[in-house]
Formats: C-alpha cells, structure tokens, sequence
C-alpha cells in the first residue's frame, strides 16, 4: 500500500484494484449525515471544483454511508471495493471517514483555491479506526497575541484534518481581555487593548510602541461554535483568574489589593498583580465567568488556576483575615477559594470544569479535571486523588518552546535547552509509565500548547504549531510507531499542508529528539 495517512489508522488491509472517483461524486446517505456531507462537498468543491449529488440508495453511487452500530463514538471504517462505503455509528465517525478518504487521493483535495483534477484514483483497501484517547486537543493563547476568527477557524480546520477534536482558548491574561462582557464593559474597552507589546526576546526590554488589541464579540462566538461544530471540534473556553488579571485590574482597579492604577501590561511573563479575596470580588469573577460560559452552553470550561504570585495576599491585612477566618497557613490556599466556587457553579450550570495542575496545591473540588502541565508527575498526582486528567506536559507539548536547538530559530519563550522537535513530540506516551494501570482510565487524552508572546501571526502559528501538531496528532490518536517510519509518511503528508498553504516548518531542520 502506498497511503500516507496522518494520523495512520488503527488497521488497513490492502487489496488488488483501483476504484475511479470523477465529478460529480455520487453519494448515498440519510438525512441524519447530511450536514457532514454538506461540509465534505464544501471542501471538494472549494478545492477541485468537483460537485457532490445526493443519490437514493437504490441508485448507483460512488460512495455510500452506511450506519454501523458496532462502531466505537468516533469510530470508522472505509472500505474501497467498486464503490467506496464508509461506516460509523456517528456524525464524527463519517467526518473522520471523509477526512481520511481526501487524505486518500491527491494533495490538491486539500487546497484553499480550485485546482484542476481530472480524476481520483484510489486503491482497494479496508480501513478500520478509532481513537485511542476522547481528548485530542490544542489550547491557543489569544490574549497575549489576539487572532481574528478568520485565524480561528482556519486553526479548527487544521485540527479537524488531523481528526483532533478539542480547541481550547485561552482568553484573557495580563496582557489583553478577548471576550465582550456586556455587563462589565471596561473589560473589553480598557483591557482588550495594550499600548505596546515586547520587541525581540522579553529580556531585551524593547517595546514597539504600537497599540495591540481585539476581542471577540458574542457573534464572533457564536461563529466559532458554528464552525466548530461543523467540523466535530469542541471549544474550551478559558478565563484564567486571579492570577494573570492585570488587564483586569486595568478596567477595574477596586478588585485589586493595592490602589495603584494599572495599565494592561506591556510585558510578558507574570504579574504581581492579582485579585483581592473580598466577598464582592468572588462575586464579580463569578458574574463574569458564568457570562462567559454562557456563551458556550454545555462546553467544558477552563478556570484557569496556574502561576498565581502570593505576595500581594501576604501583604495584605484582608487576605490575612480571610486565611484566619478559614483556617488556612499558605497564603497559596487563597486560591482555593476561586476554585471551589467556579467549579461549583459552573458544574450546577451543566459545564464539565478543567483547571491547570496548580490547583493541586490546594482542596481541589471533585470532578474538576486537571491539565497536567508542569510535568507528567502532576497527571500521576492527579490521577492518584481519583481525578481525571489532560495530559500537556511543557517538556513534551508546549509549542512556542523553540523547535530545535538551531541558531537559526526564531525568538521563542525560553532559550536551549527548552526545545522540543517533532521526533520528540511523537516519543511522548499519554499514559504515564509509572502509573497504575488500575488509574489509567482517568487520563482523558492530551493537549498541545500554543502560548503566543512570540507568537504574533499566522504564518508564525504555523512555523510553531506545524509539524509538531502532526506528530501529536498520531499520538493522541493512539498510532504512533516508529519515528522513521512516520516520518516517510509525514513527507507526503507536508504536501496536503503546502496545499492548504500552511507555513510549517521544514523537515530537514528538525533532526534530534
């Protein structure tokens, strides 16, 4: 066989034949699949300018979806004989179907622009898949860099042509605000908006002097979601408090712990600044996250939780009063209190909870699930307290960590030796080595890091995400074999990426794990 499929399938049985493909594409299938029909004909049309018809099941077709109620949730199989028949139990399964049959023929079904295609030559083959792991993830930053939803989108297409089915958003920091809350205006009026971002490395102490904002409307939202769904991708929406809130303190100052007046900050890494614990403060990030949520209905949400500085709370005679008052000896504890409360409500509201792993140090409220980010011993940590668990190990997946050790690299987070090529993303095991086989069920998956200080555009995106994501995606689909072997695959597949006019970054430059 001669498929070069990223992420490869779970089993694929080649047989003697070819099958032809030319338009119109003929296609069986129930109106319960319409839609992934819809946005498959979408893509062929916008690519090669092929038409797809629906045809009755008694007629001729080139390629029929047949409902396969063995079939695992996301499921799938293709089966290329004298007509191709794809089978799922679901809307994803026939997504992923579709998605791997494109990957099937040439690079030009993957192209933003028609390009001519006489024909579609595809070999007989069965293929029989399904995902390891339910969360298969990619967590975008786009508070310190803001992307329009135009970049968002794209972003969601790239994850659903490598079959990921999670986007996590990253939604404000102390570097910008990105999401209208009516309720509380100056979020968006005063914090969506820095007036200068860091030029070069963070250490260089430069500015630009250029102002940086944007934020994303409840239509903007509600476009995502829809494009989202479409494309079988759930979004994660994250408001990471009260740690990382100078852009907050910015529009609203009186929930800080000092009377100094802030602007959004204009450097990266973390500032001091951070909410008070007062009653009426809680109040607010409550309002606020549950707005926020809202917009969202019967997603997870993220609460944030991490790299949360202490010494304003040490400082301060309230916070001493509120530590006093519920027996707390860490200033550190003080967290909890925003922890237990978002979690709580928002699990009332119907929404799944994720936190970072530095809620750990505190009274952790069941059911919240962890992203074990510092290293792989905080998923075995979490895991062993009877939580589940989103592996995003920084040694392994954080991606604006430099992509080798090349001189050549482009300014990333941290300098040599914090890089981590696309070798060593695809030797990354979700499951932890050491632990118990009897917790195993509490890792959810995995998820891919985009912090985005240095990452300030599109084509920057790319370079960083790509072809790290592609590594990734094998793994968390639960494929991943031998690196050479992958890699021969992933040169064909560089292809599919030029034809979708991705500027990843080349092979040739990434050679040591």
């Amino acid at each position: 066989m001669t498929l070069s499929l990223v992420p490869q399938p779970r089993e694929v049985r080649g047989h003697q034949g070819f099958f032809a493909l030319t338009s119109p594409l003929r296609v069986s299938y129930n109106d319960e699949w319409s839609d992934v029909v819809d946005v498959f004909a979408a893509d062929v049309m916008a690519s090669v300018g092929w038409a797809v018809h629906r045809v009755a099941s008694g007629e001729g077709s080139d390629i029929r979806l047949n409902y396969d109620a063995t079939r695992a949730a996301e499921g799938y199989t293709v089966h290329v004989g004298d007509q191709v028949v794809l089978g799922a139990s679901s809307s994803a399964g026939f997504a992923y179907a579709l998605t791997t049959l494109r990957q099937m023929g040439p690079s030009q079904l993957w192209s933003t622009s028609v390009t001519t295609l006489e024909s579609w030559t595809l070999e007989s083959v069965v293929i029989v898949d399904e995902p390891a792991f339910g969360w298969r993830g990619a967590h975008l930053d786009v508070a310190r860099h803001f992307f329009g939803v135009d970049v968002v989108l794209r972003f969601i297409d790239l994850l659903a042509a490598h079959r990921m089915n999670r986007l996590h958003l990253h939604l404000n920091d102390d570097q910008g605000w990105r999401v209208d809350v009516p309720a509380w205006p100056r979020l968006s009026e005063i914090g969506s908006v820095r007036s200068s971002s860091p030029i070069g490395h963070e250490s260089e102490n430069r500015r630009d002097d250029v102002p940086h904002g944007g934020y994303y409307s409840v239509d903007d939202v509600a476009e995502i979601l829809e494009h989202a769904r479409r494309r079988h991708v759930e979004i994660i929406p994250e408001i990471d408090l009260p740690g990382h809130a100078q852009a907050v303190l910015a529009a609203y100052p009186q929930f800080g712990n000092t009377d100094d007046q802030l602007q959004v900050w204009t450097n990266w890494g973390i500032s001091e600044y951070v909410l008070n614990v007062e009653d009426v403060t809680l109040d607010f990030v409550e309002d606020v996250v549950r707005y926020v949520a809202g917009l969202f209905p019967g997603s997870p949400v993220h609460i944030g939780g991490d790299e949360c500085p202490t010494a304003q709370w040490e400082a301060s005679d309230a916070a001493r009063t509120v530590m006093q008052r519920h027996g707390f000896e860490h200033a550190s504890q003080l967290q909890g209190l925003y922890t237990r409360r978002l979690a709580e409500v928002l699990q009332r509201d119907g929404h799944a909870v994720l936190a970072w792993d530095e809620v750990l140090d505190a009274e952790v409220p069941q059911r919240t699930t962890i992203c074990a980010w510092r290293g792989v011993d905080k998923g075995v940590q979490a895991a062993q307290l009877g939580l589940d668990v989103v592996m995003a190990p920084m040694q392994y997946l954080y991606f604006d960590w430099l992509s080798s050790d090349s001189l050549d690299e482009p300014v990333a987070v941290a300098p040599v030796p914090c890089f981590t090529t696309w070798e060593k993303v695809y030797g990354f095991e979700v499951i932890p080595a050491d632990l118990d086989p009897a917790l195993t069920h509490h890792i959810r998956g995995a998820q891919v890091q985009l912090w985005t200080e240095y990452i300030d555009s599109t084509e920057r995106l790319d370079y960083m995400a790509f072809p790290r994501l592609c590594a990734f995606s094998e793994v968390v689909w639960g494929t991943a074999d031998d690196v050479d072997t992958f890699r021969a695959r992933l040169e064909h597949h560089l292809e599919r990426l030029d034809a979708f006019g991705v500027a990843y970054r080349p092979l040739d430059r990434a050679t040591r794990a």
